[in-house]
């Protein structure tokens, strides 16, 4: 084996990342989290129509919420080493649902739905977030 082929079977990982690399990247998963509350919160009450006319609900965004958080905070500790910075896209989704929690006392339209759903959603997105920092340490 040559030189030449042990480089090319090296992994090439950039490390010197810039803080404003670093910015954007944090900022890009942090709109990531807000699309994603959004669309997980507008199709949390999803049913599907059975023969007879009956329907049942299938919160399919809860197990949405679990997997995409933990893969933006993994996501986000490729970025950044600081723990808190690292749970900022995290802290972005709360935000956006807590935002579209109290949409109904601002302007009258209800998102969220009043249900045991939603409060799975935020369980499950808040565990999907801390879960990759707990099962780092």
């Amino acid at each position: 084996m040559s030189a030449k082929d042990g480089v090319r079977n090296q992994s090439f990982i950039h490390r010197n990342v810039g803080i404003g690399e670093k910015i954007g990247g944090i900022f890009w998963l942090s709109l990531g989290a807000l699309i994603s509350v959004l669309l997980e919160v507008i199709y949390l009450g999803t049913r599907v129509n059975l023969p007879g006319g009956t329907s049942i609900a299938v919160p399919y965004t809860i197990v949405i919420a679990f997997l995409f958080n933990m893969v933006l905070t993994r996501t986000s500790m490729l970025w950044t080493r600081h723990w808190l910075a690292v749970f900022i896209p995290l802290f972005s989704w709360i935000v956006g649902f807590f935002a579209l929690l109290m949409w109904n006392a601002v302007v009258g339209d209800q998102i969220v739905p009043s249900n045991i759903r939603t409060v799975l959603l935020l369980f499950a997105a808040l565990a999907g977030g801390i879960w990759p920092m707990v099962k780092a340490k």
